[in-house]
């Protein structure tokens, strides 16, 4: 019964920390750690649109080996992390191009500094 207790309190106190681990003083979560939280999936498409700058979905598709529909959820999770910039290709506008923000380079290289080290 006693045990029972300490999980509660360790619960409520847990609950009660005001700034998450990691978290800056404004309260946003740094880009590396935004990144550091994607599946190796979302991973995978970052690093080949960090090598080739831009690219259509079905370009990441046959680069990555992964499916269409893998592709279309990692870009997503890439979008909500604001690391990704979708846009309408010029050559075809029913497809769309993918490209880094300035923050989704900056994630990509804080990750890289930090296998380095």
């Amino acid at each position: 019964m006693t045990s029972a207790h300490q999980t509660q309190s360790t619960t409520e106190s847990t609950e009660n920390d005001a700034t998450p681990a990691g978290a800056t003083d404004d309260g946003s979560t740094p880009e590396s750690e935004l990144f550091a939280e994607l599946p190796p999936s979302a991973k995978l498409v970052h690093f080949v649109l960090d090598r080739d700058d831009e690219r259509t979905q079905t370009q990441l598709v046959e680069e990555t080996a992964l499916s269409a529909r893998t592709v279309r959820t990692a870009l997503g999770r890439l979008e909500e992390a604001g690391l990704v910039n979708e846009s309408i290709c010029l050559r075809d506008a029913r497809k769309r191009v993918y490209s880094l923000t300035d923050d989704g380079a900056s994630a990509g290289d804080a990750t890289e500094v930090e296998a380095n080290a």
